[in-house]
């Protein structure tokens, strides 16, 4: 027997000599409450202190004891959690002192935990000892489709920055916009302010660029034909050559003000010979490029302005 036994508080402690003794053998235990005869496992109840056997075997004469000591059971109380995706958490198993033994092989009092899935430790006192489990899942955590600096041509009809949270996430930019996705329409940095319970506060930012790309067009969306010299005339800048090229002009019932067929064309804002009034009208570009035959169709609306 070792020399102490362990037994947790309130339960009892059963003391038991080797199946290999013989039959008639005598046995003698003394214990705090009583002397036993003749028995090969002694029931300790509820009773602290020192337990003696003795085992006479033919001449043989065994003695062995032990003190049973009655200890406080570990407190156990690990819950499931959910945390941010990156962000590594602490699991403490408590009562300091113990032994421990975790399903990861850890013998520490916390282990660190990266990953989702089922922890459980066995937390021992002197040889009482209790099992708890916890479940670790991680949140999403917030997903952005962009790095420090993102380019995006003038004509493209959608400039987006979008970002993908999990549930019951808030979000701001600094364009005020609320939502996941935001269009973008100027150059400049953009903020995005995430806030939610498991993954807390966290802040990321964009450069964004315009340019004109290959075979960009760049289309104003106002000109002031007053022949001051400045913005008479209304006219896409393009960026390539073309194998064909139209640009037309209708005002606002649809009637055609302006056409032509040549790529340095421009509009003076006049239709046969008057001046139109002022009012925002639509253009019509349709254009093939040379070598890749590719065709293009755009449409918008100027600001014709006195």
């Amino acid at each position: 027997m070792p020399d102490t036994t362990g037994v947790c508080s309130n339960d009892s402690v059963v003391l038991m000599l080797p199946n290999n003794i013989d039959k008639k053998a005598k046995i003698t235990w003394i214990t705090p409450r009583n002397i036993e005869y003749n028995i090969k496992r002694i029931n300790g109840a509820r009773n602290a202190g020192k337990y003696y056997v003795t085992v006479i075997d033919g001449t043989k004469i065994i003695k062995d004891s032990t003190v049973v000591v009655f200890v406080s059971r570990p407190k156990l109380n690990l819950k499931d959690t959910t945390v941010c995706k990156g962000t590594p958490i602490y699991v403490d198993a408590q009562n300091p002192g113990m032994k421990y033994n975790w399903n990861t092989g850890e013998t520490s009092q916390k282990i660190k935990v990266e990953s989702s899935g089922k922890y459980w430790v066995t937390v021992s006192n002197r040889g009482c000892s209790a099992t708890d489990t916890i479940r670790v899942n991680l949140a999403a955590g917030i997903q952005v489709n962009f790095g420090s600096e993102v380019t995006f041509c003038l004509s493209d009809e959608v400039k987006q920055l979008s970002i993908k949270t999990p549930p019951n996430t808030k979000t701001l930019w600094n364009t005020g916009a609320t939502t996941n996705s935001i269009n973008v329409t100027k150059e400049g940095i953009y903020k995005v302010t995430t806030s939610s319970k498991n993954c807390g506060l966290r802040t990321d930012s964009v450069f964004v660029k315009l340019k004109a790309c290959d075979c960009e067009m760049i289309i104003p969306n106002s000109f002031t034909p007053n022949e001051d010299n400045k913005n008479d005339y209304f006219f896409p800048v393009l960026q390539c050559e073309y194998t064909y090229y139209s640009f037309t002009i209708f005002d606002k019932w649809g009637n055609q003000i302006y056409t032509t067929n040549n790529p340095n064309g421009k509009w003076d804002g006049r239709f046969k010979g008057n001046l139109c009034e002022e009012d925002i009208y639509v253009y019509k570009i349709e254009s093939t490029e040379k070598n890749s035959e590719k065709k293009m169709n755009r449409s918008g609306r100027v600001s014709l302005i006195r």
